[in-house]
Protein backbone atom coordinates (compact mmCIF):
# COMPACT_ATOMS: atom_id res chain seq x y z
CA UNK A 1 0.00 0.00 0.00
CA UNK A 2 1.41 3.45 -0.91
CA UNK A 3 1.99 5.95 1.88
CA UNK A 4 0.05 9.21 2.09
CA UNK A 5 1.58 12.26 0.47
CA UNK A 6 3.74 14.37 2.77
CA UNK A 7 1.40 17.38 2.40
CA UNK A 8 -1.57 15.33 3.68
CA UNK A 9 0.38 14.14 6.73
CA UNK A 10 1.41 17.71 7.57
CA UNK A 11 -2.19 18.91 7.23
CA UNK A 12 -3.51 16.13 9.51
CA UNK A 13 -0.85 16.88 12.14
CA UNK A 14 -1.67 20.60 12.09
CA UNK A 15 -5.39 19.83 12.44
CA UNK A 16 -4.71 17.67 15.49
CA UNK A 17 -2.69 20.45 17.12
CA UNK A 18 -5.53 22.92 16.55
CA UNK A 19 -8.08 20.49 18.02
CA UNK A 20 -6.03 19.90 21.19
CA UNK A 21 -5.54 23.66 21.63
CA UNK A 22 -9.28 24.22 21.30
CA UNK A 23 -10.04 21.60 23.96
CA UNK A 24 -7.54 23.16 26.35
CA UNK A 25 -9.12 26.59 25.81
CA UNK A 26 -12.62 25.25 26.48
CA UNK A 27 -11.46 23.59 29.70
CA UNK A 28 -9.82 26.83 30.84
CA UNK A 29 -12.97 28.83 30.12
CA UNK A 30 -15.13 26.31 31.98
CA UNK A 31 -12.86 26.52 35.01
CA UNK A 32 -13.10 30.30 34.93
CA UNK A 33 -16.90 30.09 34.84
CA UNK A 34 -16.92 27.80 37.90
CA UNK A 35 -14.67 30.12 39.85
CA UNK A 36 -16.77 33.18 38.98
CA UNK A 37 -19.96 31.59 40.32
CA UNK A 38 -21.66 31.30 36.94
CA UNK A 39 -25.11 29.75 37.66
CA UNK A 40 -24.71 27.54 34.62
CA UNK A 41 -21.43 26.04 35.85
CA UNK A 42 -21.42 22.49 37.23
CA UNK A 43 -21.21 22.21 41.03
CA UNK A 44 -19.83 19.55 43.36
CA UNK A 45 -20.31 18.92 47.08
CA UNK A 46 -17.32 20.32 48.98
CA UNK A 47 -15.28 17.75 50.88
CA UNK A 48 -15.87 17.55 54.65
CA UNK A 49 -13.65 19.65 56.85
CA UNK A 50 -10.59 17.92 58.16
CA UNK A 51 -11.40 16.07 61.38
CA UNK A 52 -15.18 16.24 60.84
CA UNK A 53 -16.99 13.33 62.49
CA UNK A 54 -20.21 11.88 61.15
CA UNK A 55 -23.02 10.46 63.29
CA UNK A 56 -25.30 8.30 61.15
CA UNK A 57 -25.68 10.18 57.85
CA UNK A 58 -24.89 13.71 59.00
CA UNK A 59 -22.12 15.61 60.76
CA UNK A 60 -21.90 15.25 64.53
CA UNK A 61 -22.63 18.15 66.85
CA UNK A 62 -21.31 18.54 70.41
CA UNK A 63 -24.14 17.81 72.83
CA UNK A 64 -22.33 17.83 76.18
CA UNK A 65 -18.81 18.36 77.46
CA UNK A 66 -17.02 17.56 80.71
CA UNK A 67 -13.40 17.84 81.77
CA UNK A 68 -12.02 15.17 84.08
CA UNK A 69 -8.52 14.13 85.11
CA UNK A 70 -7.07 16.46 82.46
CA UNK A 71 -9.15 14.93 79.66
CA UNK A 72 -11.83 16.69 77.64
CA UNK A 73 -14.85 14.40 77.26
CA UNK A 74 -17.31 15.31 74.51
CA UNK A 75 -20.61 13.65 73.70
CA UNK A 76 -21.44 14.14 70.03
CA UNK A 77 -24.68 13.21 68.31
CA UNK A 78 -26.70 13.56 65.15
CA UNK A 79 -29.54 16.06 64.87
CA UNK A 80 -32.06 13.59 66.30
CA UNK A 81 -30.03 12.39 69.28
CA UNK A 82 -30.28 8.79 68.14
CA UNK A 83 -26.67 8.18 67.11
CA UNK A 84 -23.61 9.42 68.92
CA UNK A 85 -19.91 9.25 69.62
CA UNK A 86 -17.64 9.93 72.56
CA UNK A 87 -14.49 11.94 71.82
CA UNK A 88 -11.80 11.96 74.49
CA UNK A 89 -8.94 14.39 74.06
CA UNK A 90 -5.80 15.49 75.83
CA UNK A 91 -3.44 17.94 74.12
CA UNK A 92 -3.56 16.95 70.43
CA UNK A 93 -4.40 13.26 70.92
CA UNK A 94 -8.00 12.02 70.61
CA UNK A 95 -9.81 8.72 71.01
CA UNK A 96 -13.22 8.13 69.43
CA UNK A 97 -15.84 5.64 70.65
CA UNK A 98 -19.16 4.90 69.05
CA UNK A 99 -22.13 5.25 71.40
CA UNK A 100 -24.08 2.01 71.08
CA UNK A 101 -27.19 2.66 73.16
CA UNK A 102 -28.97 4.18 70.17
CA UNK A 103 -29.69 0.66 68.97
CA UNK A 104 -31.97 0.31 72.01
CA UNK A 105 -33.95 3.41 70.91
CA UNK A 106 -32.33 5.50 73.68
CA UNK A 107 -32.28 9.22 72.92
CA UNK A 108 -29.28 11.36 73.87
CA UNK A 109 -29.74 14.76 75.54
CA UNK A 110 -27.37 17.34 77.09
CA UNK A 111 -27.89 15.48 80.40
CA UNK A 112 -26.77 12.15 78.92
CA UNK A 113 -23.10 12.59 79.88
CA UNK A 114 -21.95 12.36 83.50
CA UNK A 115 -18.44 11.72 84.81
CA UNK A 116 -17.01 10.94 88.23
CA UNK A 117 -13.39 11.62 89.21
CA UNK A 118 -11.46 9.34 91.53
CA UNK A 119 -8.67 6.82 91.65
CA UNK A 120 -10.07 5.72 88.29
CA UNK A 121 -12.17 8.22 86.33
CA UNK A 122 -15.52 6.95 85.01
CA UNK A 123 -18.01 8.44 82.57
CA UNK A 124 -21.60 7.34 81.97
CA UNK A 125 -23.54 7.94 78.77
CA UNK A 126 -27.26 7.28 79.20
CA UNK A 127 -30.48 7.85 77.32
CA UNK A 128 -34.20 7.32 77.84
CA UNK A 129 -36.53 5.10 75.87
CA UNK A 130 -39.96 5.32 77.45
CA UNK A 131 -39.66 4.60 81.17
CA UNK A 132 -36.40 2.71 80.70
CA UNK A 133 -32.89 4.20 80.80
CA UNK A 134 -30.05 2.51 78.92
CA UNK A 135 -26.42 3.42 79.54
CA UNK A 136 -22.82 2.48 78.91
CA UNK A 137 -19.62 3.14 80.85
CA UNK A 138 -16.25 4.50 79.76
CA UNK A 139 -13.33 4.02 82.14
CA UNK A 140 -9.92 5.70 82.23
CA UNK A 141 -7.41 2.86 82.13
CA UNK A 142 -3.67 3.11 82.83
CA UNK A 143 -2.92 4.19 79.27
CA UNK A 144 -6.21 5.15 77.65
CA UNK A 145 -9.97 5.26 78.01
CA UNK A 146 -11.87 2.00 77.50
CA UNK A 147 -15.49 0.94 77.15
CA UNK A 148 -16.56 -1.10 80.19
CA UNK A 149 -19.57 -2.88 78.67
CA UNK A 150 -21.94 -2.32 75.79
CA UNK A 151 -25.15 -1.56 77.70
CA UNK A 152 -26.85 -1.49 81.10
CA UNK A 153 -30.57 -1.05 81.69
CA UNK A 154 -32.56 0.63 84.48
CA UNK A 155 -36.18 -0.50 84.14
CA UNK A 156 -37.35 2.06 86.71
CA UNK A 157 -35.81 4.96 84.78
CA UNK A 158 -32.94 6.06 87.06
CA UNK A 159 -29.21 5.53 86.58
CA UNK A 160 -26.17 7.35 87.98
CA UNK A 161 -22.59 7.01 89.19
CA UNK A 162 -21.80 6.66 92.92
CA UNK A 163 -18.86 5.31 94.89
CA UNK A 164 -20.80 2.71 96.85
CA UNK A 165 -17.89 0.86 98.49
CA UNK A 166 -15.69 3.92 99.11
CA UNK A 167 -12.70 2.61 97.14
CA UNK A 168 -12.26 5.79 95.09
CA UNK A 169 -13.93 4.40 91.96
CA UNK A 170 -17.56 5.16 91.14
CA UNK A 171 -19.95 2.29 90.49
CA UNK A 172 -23.01 2.27 88.24
CA UNK A 173 -26.21 2.46 90.29
CA UNK A 174 -29.50 1.58 88.60
CA UNK A 175 -33.14 1.61 89.75
CA UNK A 176 -35.10 -1.48 88.81
CA UNK A 177 -38.78 -2.27 88.79
CA UNK A 178 -39.66 -5.64 90.27
CA UNK A 179 -42.73 -5.64 88.03
CA UNK A 180 -40.78 -5.27 84.80
CA UNK A 181 -40.42 -2.38 82.39
CA UNK A 182 -43.63 -0.58 81.47
CA UNK A 183 -45.69 -1.70 84.49
CA UNK A 184 -48.23 0.99 85.41
CA UNK A 185 -49.00 -0.23 88.93
CA UNK A 186 -45.98 -1.56 90.78
CA UNK A 187 -45.08 -1.87 94.45
CA UNK A 188 -41.62 -3.34 94.13
CA UNK A 189 -38.49 -1.30 93.39
CA UNK A 190 -34.85 -1.99 94.18
CA UNK A 191 -31.35 -0.78 93.35
CA UNK A 192 -28.87 -2.85 91.36
CA UNK A 193 -25.15 -1.95 91.47
CA UNK A 194 -22.45 -2.78 88.92
CA UNK A 195 -18.69 -2.28 89.22
CA UNK A 196 -16.58 -0.83 86.43
CA UNK A 197 -15.26 -4.38 85.91
CA UNK A 198 -18.85 -5.24 84.84
CA UNK A 199 -19.41 -7.34 87.96
CA UNK A 200 -22.79 -7.26 89.66
CA UNK A 201 -22.04 -6.07 93.20
CA UNK A 202 -25.53 -6.68 94.57
CA UNK A 203 -29.05 -5.34 95.01
CA UNK A 204 -30.97 -3.61 97.80
CA UNK A 205 -34.10 -4.99 99.40
CA UNK A 206 -37.25 -4.05 97.47
CA UNK A 207 -39.39 -1.11 98.58
CA UNK A 208 -42.99 -0.39 97.72
CA UNK A 209 -42.41 3.06 96.23
CA UNK A 210 -39.76 4.48 93.93
CA UNK A 211 -39.21 7.54 96.14
CA UNK A 212 -38.14 5.27 99.01
CA UNK A 213 -34.95 4.29 97.24
CA UNK A 214 -31.92 5.90 98.96
CA UNK A 215 -30.86 9.13 97.27
CA UNK A 216 -34.02 9.46 95.17
CA UNK A 217 -34.52 11.53 93.03
CA UNK A 218 -31.25 13.47 92.67
CA UNK A 219 -28.77 10.54 92.77
CA UNK A 220 -29.22 6.99 93.95
CA UNK A 221 -26.77 6.39 96.82
CA UNK A 222 -27.13 2.98 98.48
CA UNK A 223 -24.77 1.91 101.26
CA UNK A 224 -22.55 -1.08 100.60
CA UNK A 225 -23.98 -2.76 103.71
CA UNK A 226 -27.46 -2.56 102.15
CA UNK A 227 -26.45 -4.72 99.18
CA UNK A 228 -27.27 -8.39 98.99
CA UNK A 229 -27.30 -11.02 96.29
CA UNK A 230 -29.67 -10.09 93.49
Amino acid sequence: MSSAPKSVVVTMWASAVVTVAALVAVAALRGADDASGNPGASSTTPPPAQGQLYCNTGPCKVLATQRIEGDQIELLTDKNGGNGRIRVGRDNAHSIFEVTIGQYSARLTPQSLSCAPGRIAVCLVSGEAGDTVTGELFVRGPDAWERAQSAYVATAGLMNLHDVDGNGVAELVTAQSGCGSGATLCESYFIEVWSTETEQMGCTAPVSRLDRLPGYPSALAPAKSALRKC
